[in-house]
């Protein structure tokens, strides 16, 4: 019974990792092509300097509580063997599923306390605290 119960987990994880994997595909060809441009309150992709870093390694955020201010930016990098995410529960920021040895940025735009998980593996957990910036 035990083996089974491992077995269901293993083809939900799978189940889960393929639908993530599909839901960053565009039906859109010119989607692919086309110039990004600045939404407020998004993430930030590109390669920027980052101001924080959080690993993801062993099932965890390191570290798992991270302050920051508006305005800064915090690199999420996966050290794991797993693919992971950093998502928000209130849907501030969603990084994709990276894996192995890929960076995630995402820049702070509003002051608050953001909860996240990995939506892969739910039971991984942080929280970043934005602050508002010194003047």
């Amino acid at each position: 019974m035990k083996y089974i119960s491992y077995f269901c987990i293993m083809i939900a994880s799978a189940l889960l990792v393929v639908l993530l994997s599909l839901s960053s595909c565009s039906p859109n060809p010119k989607a692919t092509t086309s110039q990004p441009t600045a939404i407020k309150d998004r993430p930030q992709t590109s390669q920027q300097t980052a101001d924080a870093t959080v690993k993801i390694r062993n099932f965890k955020f390191e570290p798992a509580n991270l302050a920051i201010a508006v305005g800064k930016t915090v690199q999420f990098i996966n050290v794991d063997e797993e693919p992971h995410t950093a998502t928000s529960t209130d849907g501030a920021f969603n990084s994709k599923a990276l894996d192995t040895n890929q960076t995630w940025n995402y820049t702070a735009t509003k002051p608050g306390t953001y909860p996240y998980i990995c939506s892969v593996h739910p039971f991984m957990k942080g929280t970043l605290t934005v602050t508002q910036k010194k003047n």
